[in-house]
């Protein structure tokens, strides 16, 4: 060792200078072999990254329009104009946050006279309120649906196509249902097809050249084909059956159920009971299971007795990643109705069952209104016991904290 430094000292100034560079090189390879070693045992990196997408839709209940929500909505037009905006103040916020709201619209927008039950009639300034409320589609199947007949028909369809909501369940003609059916939704990268039914029309004959789908199961099979060869990420049923006023389905709701399901439909969204029946999850062919809420109850409506005066909203969130789609969570959140005099004619407004638990004080609610309001929420829980709230009114300091 004691030689080298001798040597290295009698060298020429630029043999030195060489000499170190090549030893830092040397030393600057030996810091970094073990890194090489390590990136040789690494999987090789992949020439695309994974895609997820997210849709989320919420699906409504029964929109009804009994007399006193028509005297109702006048008073909140100011005796002027029939206004029905007030009645989703307080939802506006959650229904516009889905990406994609569908409701049951079971009234005829025919015009004048405007009349509640039995042969409904409102003022297209609900379907104006439902439209700024968030929603984006419309079924319009249902034992109502030709309560004025072939000109109630058709202009309920004018009027939807003039606020350019989407609409599915009842058509002017063959030719309509031929092109518009299955009614195919594109949303964020998702492809959704809609079909909706009805049990029938109170006895009312279908005038020519109509068209009102049924609960057929031909038909029905054919249509699932018609929506499959569409290549939908999902295919959501929104039918019109049961039993009204009963909270439990019934074995031909069961039967359907299952037949939609092995037709290749994804989601099973039923109405008419009036009331809120279980949610389940049946057998289907291609996959798993299918996801099915037997009724939605009321969204809307003047039913005041137990378990009519409310109803739930359906809340499904889908994730697609690298086109595999799969439900990322379902829930629900219960909306009761608010009935209350306001210069002695009787006013409505929905409220989120949980959004007045986190936070009532904005809410001016009668200690009876309170009660009924809380016996019908107790009522969905015990009738729901496999199906959670869907999250989005959480309470105000577990939201704060995040």
């Amino acid at each position: 060792m004691a030689n080298i430094r001798i040597y290295f000292v009698f060298l020429p100034p630029m043999e030195k200078i060489r000499i170190i560079l090549l030893f830092g090189v040397a030393c600057f390879a030996l810091c970094l072999a073990p890194f090489f070693a390590a990136a040789a045992d690494c999987p090789p990196v992949q020439d695309h990254c994974e895609r997820t997408d997210t849709l989320r839709m919420i699906f409504a209940g029964d929109v009804m329009g009994h007399g006193m929500q028509i005297t109702g909505a006048w008073r909140d037009g100011g005796d002027t104009a029939y206004c029905y905006h007030p009645v989703f103040r307080y939802v506006k916020d959650y229904i516009s946050s889905a990406d994609v709201a569908v409701a049951n619209l079971e009234v005829t927008l025919a015009g004048a006279p405007y009349r509640g039950y039995p042969e409904f009639s409102s003022h297209l300034s609900l379907a104006v309120a439902l439209q700024d409320a968030g929603f984006d589609v419309l079924a319009t199947a249902n034992n109502h649906s030709l309560d004025r007949r072939k000109q109630g028909l058709e202009r309920t369809i004018d009027v939807l196509d003039s606020l350019g909501i989407r609409h599915t369940g009842t058509f002017k003609d063959s030719a309509a249902w031929r092109q518009d059916y299955p009614l195919l939704v594109e949303r964020k990268g998702f492809r959704l097809a809609f079909l909706n039914y009805t049990y029938g029309t109170n006895g009312i004959a279908v005038e020519s050249p109509n068209v009102i789908n049924r609960n057929d199961t031909m038909r029905m099979a054919a249509d699932l084909l018609k929506a499959r060869a569409l290549q939908p990420d999902v295919i959501i049923t929104f039918i019109h059956w049961g039993e009204e006023y009963r909270n439990r389905e019934n074995a031909a709701q069961q039967q359907l159920a299952r037949f939609l399901a092995r037709g290749g439909s994804h989601l099973i969204i039923g109405a008419h009971p009036h009331v809120v029946q279980p949610f389940a999850k049946i057998p289907a062919t291609d996959r798993d299971s299918a996801a099915v809420i037997y009724s939605l109850g009321n969204f809307v409506s003047n039913q005041r007795d137990r378990y009519r005066n409310g109803g739930i909203v359906l809340d499904v969130t889908l994730v697609k990643t690298d086109s595999v789609v799969r439900v990322a969570s379902c829930g629900y959140e219960p909306f009761w109705v608010h009935r209350f005099p306001e210069n002695s004619v009787s006013v409505f407004r929905l409220i989120a069952v949980n959004d007045f638990l986190r936070g009532p004080s904005k809410y001016i609610i009668s200690e009876t209104n309170r009660k009924l309001m809380m016996q019908f929420y107790e009522d969905l829980r015990l009738l729901l016991p496999n199906l959670p709230f869907s999250g989005y009114y959480r309470p105000e300091a577990e939201a704060h904290d995040e």
